[in-house]
C-alpha cells in the first residue's frame, strides 16, 4: 500500500545520497550548492515531528516498508559522518580505525586546506593567512553542523521509534544490528570531532539514545551503552599519541551521555565502575620524565571526571563520591605533569560549584545564598579532615620549616583550598570544636611568604568564627603584634593585619562589637603607629594598616587622628629618602593614604585640612596626584570636598598645566574624568575665564581630532571640551567642529567607545544650545543643530544599550520643561526616557521647532535606507547560491524597513506644513524634481518583477535578504510622499510640470495599494499608513 509520509520521506533520501555523492566528489562544491545539513534537517522534524508519521509506522502492512527505509537512513548516516570525519583527519589517520583521536586544529587546518586546493583544481598551496578563508568556514560549517544533525537525527529516532508498541509476531522497527551501527555512529563522532557546538549538539541526541536503550526491556539493547562505556575505559586506559591541542575533545561527553541515561530511582552501576575506575587511572602516578607533549591517560581521566561532576542530572548520584575527589584534587594539585595540574584545577572549580552552589554575579544584589562550615561537613563528614589535614601540613612545611632552614616552601594545593573554605558562609552563634580547629591553621597561614595565600587566609578565617567570638579572636590577632624593638617578620605582620582586617570588616557589618571592645581595638592600633614611622616600614604593611585605622576611626582618640594626619601628610607632600616610588606596593599606600586623608577631612568639614589636599593635588608627585583623583571620583560621600571653590581653582590651574604638558596618557586620561566630574554641573551656572576657556578648548580639541590618539583618551577630551562650548560663540569654529565630531562618532562603523561619548557629550552640550537655537535667525546655527539632531537620531538606534541610554539622556533633558538659560538643569531632573519613546519625542520635537526649515526635510529623507531596489535586485538575480557567511551589518539593532515606516507621518506632515513656510516648500519641490521620476519607475519595475510567477527561487532569495525590506520600506515611503505632493499640486489648481511624471496622484495611490497587495501575497509586509482618503480605500 503506497505511504505518501514514506514516499516522501525516501525522496529526501534519495536527495539527501545525491548530495553524498556530490561531497565524497567536490567538498568545496558540495557545500555551496548542496550542503548536507538541511535534508538531515529536513527528515529530522519530518520524522519526528509530525503525528502522522508514527502512526504510518505502526501500521502493519507499511512496517516492513519503514524498516527498510530505517536500514537505508541509518546507513546513510553512517557513510555520510565517515565521510566528513575522515576528509579532516591527518594523514597519519585512517579513516577506518574507529579509535583514532580527533584531529588537532593544525590537521584539520591542513585537510580544508587540500579540500579547498581540489575544489579550486589548484597544485600549489596558496599563500598563508592569518584570518580563515571564506571556503575555509564554509567547508568546516559543513561539516560539523551536518555531524550536529547526524547526531540528533539518530538520538531521536531511537527515542521516538524504540519504545512504540509492536503487535505480536512483529519484528522491531529498528532491528538490534541497526541500532549497534548507530551507536558506532556515535562513538565516531565523540572520538573523532573536535568542534565543541557539533559535541554538544551530538551528545543531546546521544543522551537520548543511551536513555532509550537502558529503559528498553530488551537485555541486548540494554547492553549496547554498557558495552560503549567499557570500550571507552579501555580506550582511555589505553596510550596514545596526539598532541596536546587534541585534550578531551569530545571523549567525556561520551560517559556522561551514557551514565545519565541511567535511571534517577536506580542504584547507578554504570556511574559507579565509570568513576572507580577513572578515580584508578588518575590516582596512577606519572613519571617526572613523561612526555608532556602528549595525553596521558591520567589526564584525560581528569578531564572527564570534571565533565561528570559538572553534568546536571547526576547532582545527587555523585555526593558519595565527592570525598575521593578532594583527595585526588589535592593529589594532583602537586602532580609533577602541568597538564594535570591544569585538569585537576578545573576539576576542583567543578567540585567547588556542585558544594557550594553557582558564583553569584557582581551585579545581582540579592542576598547570597550559601552554605556554612557546619551545613557543609555535616553532608559531608570526611571532608572536614581532609581540608584540616592539608592546611595543618601547609603551615608545617611553608611557616614552620622554611624560615628556619632559610627555604622557600610551595604547597600547590594549599590555595585551592583557602579558596574553597573563603567562599563558605559564616558560622551560627553557637560554638563547635569540629569547625574552631581551623582557626589555628588559619591564623598561623598568617605568615606564609606567599603574599595571594596571606590574603585569602585572611578571607577564610571569617567563616569559621562564630559571630559571638568576633571580639575575642580581634583581641586575640591583636595580641600578635610584635614591639618596634623586636625582630619584625613583614609576611607575619602583614597577614595579622588582613585577618584583623577581614574579621572587623564582617563583625562591623552583623554590628556584633560593643562599643567598649571597638574602643579597646581601637587602642590597641593606636599602641602601633610605629608601624607608619619605623624605618623599616613596608608599603603594603601601613595601607593594611591605614585600612583597620579606617574601620575603627570613630573610636581612635583625636589625638591619634591628628598624629596619623601629620604623618601622612608629611610623607605625600614631601616623601622621605626611605619612600621610593618605585618600591613594591608604594602606590596602593598613596591609595589608602589619600583615602584616609580625605575620609577625614570630609568627616570634619575642616577648610584647612581641604586646603592641605588641594595642595597635594598641586604639588604631590604622581602617584600621590593619580590617588587624589582616584579617591574623588569613586567616593559620593566627598560631595563636599568636590565643590570646594578652592579646591576647583587648584585643579583647574593643574588641569591647564597637564594639558599643555601631555605625559602618561592614563593620569592625562584620569585628570579628563576627574574634570568632567567636577564641573560637568556648573560650568553653565559658572563660566570658566575666557582667556582659559579658550586655550583649554583648542588643546582639547586637537586631541579629539588625532586619529592617533586611543579611543579612550579623545572621548574623554571630547567631554571635557565639551564643557568649554558655552565660552565660545554659538556658531564659532569651535561649535563647528564640535558638531563634525560628534556626526563622525555617531555612523555605526565607528569605534563603540566613540559612540558612547558622541551620545554623552550631546546630552552635556546638546539641549542649552537648541534651546537657545530655538529662537535664532542664524541659518547656520539652526542647520548645526538639524545635524545633531540626525545625530542623536541614529544614536537612539545604536547596538549598544549604553550609547542608546546616553542619546535617550539626552533627548530626555531637551524634550522636557527648560530651564532658565542661566541655570543648568541637573542631571537627575527630568524623568528618563526609553529609546524608542525618545526616538518618537524627538521627531515630534523637531517638527515642532524647526519644521520649517528648509533642510530639515533633506535631513529626515537623509535618514532613511540608503539602498536602491532596483540594483539589489540585479545582484540577486546575478548571483548564484547565498553565501552562509555574509559579513554581518554594522549595527544589528537597527531596524530600517520599520524606521522608514515610523519616519512616514513626520515627512508627509512636513509636506503638510509646506504651504506655511516657502524655503520648506521650494526644497520638497526641488526634491521631486530631482528623484520623483525614478521613484515612480522604481514603484512600477518592483510590481512587474514580483508579479512574475516563473521565477520561485528569486523570490525566496529576495524574501530573505535584509536589504530588498529595507529598500522596499524606502520605496513605499518615498512614493506616497510623492503622491502627496502631486495631491497637493492638485488641490491648488497647479500644473504638474515634473519631468518624468506623467502619473496623477490618484494613479500613483493606486500602484502603490496594488503593490503593497502584491508584497504581501509574496511574503513582505510593509504596514505603511498612507493618507486618510488611501487608508479607506484600503480597508476595502
Amino acid at each position: 500500500m503506497l505511504c505518501k509520509h514514506l514516499s516522501f520521506l525516501e525522496h529526501l533520501l534519495n536527495m539527501l545520497r545525491n548530495h553524498f555523492i556530490t561531497a565524497s566528489r567536490d567538498l568545496l562544491l558540495a557545500a555551496r550548492t548542496t550542503p548536507i545539513h538541511g535534508v538531515i534537517l529536513a527528515l529530522r522534524r519530518c520524522l519526528l515531528e509530525e503525528p502522522e508519521v508514527v502512526s504510518s509506522m505502526l501500521e502493519a502492512q507499511k512496517m516492513p516498508l519503514w524498516r527498510l527505509f530505517f536500514q537505508h537512513l541509518v546507513m546513510t548516516m553512517r557513510d555520510i559522518s565517515n565521510l566528513l570525519l575522515s576528509m579532516l583527519q591527518s594523514n597519519e589517520a585512517s579513516s577506518t580505525d574507529q579509535h583514532a583521536s580527533s584531529p588537532s586544529f593544525a590537521d584539520m587546518g591542513n585537510a580544508i586546506g587540500s579540500l579547498i586546493r581540489l575544489g579550486k583544481g589548484l597544485e600549489e598551496e596558496e599563500e598563508d593567512t592569518v584570518l580563515l578563508s571564506e571556503e575555509h568556514s564554509l567547508i568546516l560549517t559543513c561539516c560539523w553542523v551536518s555531524v550536529k544533525e547526524i547526531g540528533l537525527l539518530l538520538g531521536g529516532l531511537a527515542e521516538k521509534v524504540l519504545p512504540q508498541p509492536l503487535s505480536a509476531g512483529c519484528q522491531p522497527l529498528l532491528p538490534l544490528q541497526v541500532v549497534r551501527r548507530a551507536s558506532k555512529v556515535f562513538q565516531d563522532i565523540l572520538l573523532k570531532c573536535r568542534h565543541w557546538g557539533a559535541v554538544e549538539g551530538c551528545s543531546v541526541g546521544f543522551a537520548k539514545f543511551c536513555a532509550t536503550l537502558l529503559s528498553h526491556p530488551s537485555p541486548k539493547l540494554q547492553n549496547i551503552p554498557r558495552t560503549m562505556l567499557t570500550e571507552g575505559l579501555a580506550l582511555l586506559s589505553s596510550p596514545r599519541g596526539s598532541s596536546v591541542t587534541r585534550r578531551a575533545a569530545g571523549f567525556p561527553m561520551l560517559f556522561l551521555c551514557i551514565v545519565t541515561g541511567e535511571g534517577p530511582a536506580e542504584s547507578r552501576p554504570l556511574l559507579t565502575h565509570c568513576i572507580q575506575t577513572l578515580l584508578t587511572l588518575a590516582d596512577q602516578p606519572i613519571s617526572h620524565s613523561s612526555d608532556q607533549t602528549v595525553d596521558l591517560p591520567q589526564v584525560s581521566a581528569v578531564h572527564v571526571l570534571q565533565t561528570l561532576v559538572r553534568g546536571s542530572n547526576l547532582g545527587p548520584a555523585l555526593q558519595q563520591h565527592i570525598t575521593s575527589l578532594m583527595v585526588l584534587v589535592l593529589k594532583a594539585l602537586s602532580s609533577p605533569s602541568w597538564a594535570m595540574r591544569n585538569a585537576a584545577n578545573q576539576l576542583f572549580g567543578a567540585l567547588t560549584v556542585r558544594l557550594l552552589g553557582q558564583k553569584w554575579s557582581p551585579e545581582d544584589d540579592r542576598a547570597k545564598d550559601g552554605i556554612s562550615p557546619e551545613a557543609l561537613f555535616g553532608r559531608h563528614v570526611h571532608l572536614r579532615s581532609i581540608l584540616l589535614e592539608e592546611l595543618s601540613l601547609a603551615v608545617e612545611v611553608s611557616v614552620f620549616k622554611g624560615p628556619r632552614r632559610g627555604k622557600f616552601h610551595l604547597c600547590p594545593s594549599l590555595y585551592a583550598v583557602l579558596t574553597f573554605l573563603a567562599k563558605l558562609q559564616p558560622s551560627g552563634d553557637t560554638q563547635d570544636s569540629t569547625l574552631t580547629c581551623f582557626l589555628e591553621p588559619l591564623i598561623q597561614l598568617s605568615g606564609n611568604p606567599v603574599y595571594a595565600v596571606r590574603v585569602m587566609a585572611a578571607k577564610a578565617l571569617v567563616p569559621f568564627i562564630p559571630v559571638t567570638d568576633y571580639g575575642k579572636i580581634l583581641l586575640r590577632l591583636a595580641s600578635r603584634f610584635p614591639q618596634p624593638e623586636a625582630a619584625l617578620s613583614h609576611n607575619a605582620l602583614h597577614g595579622c593585619l588582613l585577618q584583623i582586617q577581614a574579621v572587623l570588616n564582617q563583625a562591623l557589618k552583623f554590628d556584633r562589637l560593643h562599643p567598649e571592645l571597638l574602643r579597646s581595638v581601637a587602642c590597641m592600633m593606636e599602641s602601633h603607629i610605629w608601624l607608619l614611622m619605623d624605618i623599616r616600614r613596608c608599603p603594603l604593611i601601613c595601607a593594611v594598616y591605614l585600612q583597620v585605622l579606617s574601620l575603627v576611626l570613630r573610636s581612635c582618640s583625636p589625638g591619634f587622628v591628628q598624629q596619623v594626619w601629620e604623618l601622612l601628610y608629611g610623607d605625600l607632600a614631601s616623601p622621605k629618602p626611605g619612600f621610593s616610588p618605585i618600591q613594591l606596593g608604594s602606590s596602593n599606600f598613596c591609595q589608602c593614604a589619600v583615602n584616609f586623608l580625605s575620609q577625614e577631612a570630609t568627616r570634619q568639614e575642616s577648610p584647612e585640612r581641604i586646603r592641605d589636599l588641594s595642595l597635594l593635588l598641586q604639588k604631590g608627585n604622581p602617584d600621590v596626584q593619580v590617588a587624589v583623583l582616584t579617591w574623588l571620583l569613586d567616593n559620593e560621600e566627598g560631595k563636599g570636598l568636590k565643590s570646594n571653590k578652592e579646591l576647583q581653582l587648584i585643579f583647574m590651574e593643574k588641569f591647564k598645566e597637564i594639558l599643555k604638558n601631555t605625559g602618561d596618557p592614563t593620569v592625562l586620561k584620569l585628570y579628563l574624568k576627574v574634570f568632567v566630574h567636577l564641573f560637568g554641573n556648573v560650568a553653565e551656572g559658572q563660566p570658566f575665564p575666557e582667556k582659559l576657556a579658550l586655550e583649554c578648548g583648542e588643546i582639547l580639541f586637537s586631541m579629539v581630532e588625532n586619529d592617533h590618539q586611543g579611543p579612550g583618551l579623545r572621548s574623554h577630551a571630547m567631554c571635557a571640551a565639551t564643557l568649554f562650548l558655552s565660552q565660545h560663540p554659538e556658531g564659532g569654529p569651535l561649535r563647528e567642529r564640535w558638531i563634525a565630531m560628534v556626526e563622525h562618532w555617531s555612523d555605526s562603523l565607528s569605534d563603540e567607545v566613540l559612540r558612547m561619548a558622541a551620545a554623552k557629550a550631546a546630552q552635556m552640550g546638546g539641549p542649552a544650545w537648541i534651546w537657545r537655537a530655538r529662537t535664532s535667525s542664524n541659518f547656520l546655527l539652526r542647520s548645526q543643530v538639524l545635524r545633531l539632531i540626525e545625530a542623536a537620531i541614529r544614536l537612539l538606534q545604536d547596538e549598544n544599550q549604553q550609547v542608546r541610554h546616553g542619546a535617550a539622556s539626552f533627548v530626555s533633558r531637551l524634550v522636557q520643561s527648560p530651564w532658565p538659560a542661566q541655570q543648568v538643569q541637573p542631571h537627575n531632573s527630568c524623568l528618563q526616557l526609553q529609546s524608542s519613546k525618545a526616538l518618537l519625542s524627538l521627531l515630534e520635537f523637531l517638527l515642532e521647532n524647526f519644521g520649517d526649515h528648509p533642510s530639515t526635510f533633506a535631513s529626515l529623507m537623509h535618514l532613511l535606507p540608503m539602498v536602491e531596489l532596483r540594483e539589489t535586485l540585479m545582484e540577486l538575480e546575478s548571483q548564484g547560491v547565498v553565501s552562509l557567511y555574509k559579513e554581518d551589518e554594522p549595527n544589528v539593532y537597527t531596524e530600517p524597513a520599520v524606521f522608514s515606516q515610523v519616519l512616514l507621518p513626520f515627512l508627509l506632515q512636513l509636506v503638510e506644513n509646506a504651504s506655511i513656510s516657502q524655503k520648506l516648500c521650494e526644497s520638497i519641490q526641488s526634491w521631486l524634481e530631482t528623484t520623483g521620476a525614478g521613484i515612480v519607475s522604481t514603484i512600477q519595475f518592483c510590481k512587474q518583477w514580483w508579479s512574475q510567477e516563473d521565477i520561485p527561487c528569486l523570490h525566496l532569495k529576495a524574501l530573505s535578504c535584509p536589504d530588498v525590506h529595507s529598500a522596499i520600506a524606502a520605496l513605499l515611503v518615498k512614493a506616497i510622499l510623492v503622491a502627496h505632493v502631486l495631491k497637493i499640486l492638485e488641490t491648488q489648481n497647479q500644473p504638474n510640470c515634473t519631468p518624468g511624471i506623467s502619473v496623477s496622484s490618484q494613479e500613483l495611490s493606486c500602484t502603490i495599494h496594488s503593490l503593497k497587495d502584491l508584497l504581501r501575497r509574496r511574503g513582505i509586509a510593509i504596514m505603511v499608513k498612507m493618507e486618510p482618503e488611501q487608508a479607506r480605500l484600503e480597508e476595502n
